[in-house]
């Protein structure tokens, strides 16, 4: 004789904590594995011994709460990313205004690095090579998060 259809449906309720628990557990799969084991093992054995509806509302329940339990997860782990011009940092806004402005190299640019430009920190890239502390350099462009520099000339009037 089969287990009684209410420890196969706490069977099935047992998996779908540990589906719960795979979601907060790093365990490599291996909760997952046994989550889906116990499932179908319960819907099963209540399909086998004629507990077909209880076997139903056991499959339709964890259809319903893996997709609940994805959506929470996609929701807390997901990236919230937009690309659109509010997502763009002070920084390089700012310093798509500021081309051809002069400012003093903070740490070496190896080709990148810190300079300071009208008073604020900015990361930035050395258009060729390499750029010591302390050196004078220009904003010459600007794409996206990179801001471009080279090493300007005091006696250079066209920087």
């Amino acid at each position: 004789m089969g287990m009684e259809w209410w420890l196969l449906s706490v069977l099935c309720i047992a998996g779908l904590t540990l589906l719960f628990l795979e979601v907060f557990i790093p365990s490599g799969g291996i909760l997952a594995i046994a989550a889906v084991l116990c499932i179908g093992y319960s819907i099963w054995e209540l399909w086998l011994q004629d507990y077909r509806w209880l076997a139903v509302i056991c499959a339709g329940f964890t259809v319903l709460y893996t997709v609940a339990l994805f959506k929470f997860w996609v929701k807390k782990i997901g990236l919230h990313t937009s690309l659109d011009e509010d997502a763009l940092g002070d920084d390089v806004r700012s310093a798509q205004e500021m081309i051809g402005q002069r400012g003093l190299v903070m740490s070496d640019l190896r080709p990148a690095g810190i300079a300071l430009i009208a008073g604020r920190r900015l990361d930035v890239v050395a258009n060729t090579g390499y750029i010591e502390k302390g050196d004078s350099v220009v904003i010459i462009q600007s794409d996206g998060n990179r801001i471009l520099v080279r090493k300007s000339t005091e006696e250079s009037q066209d920087d």
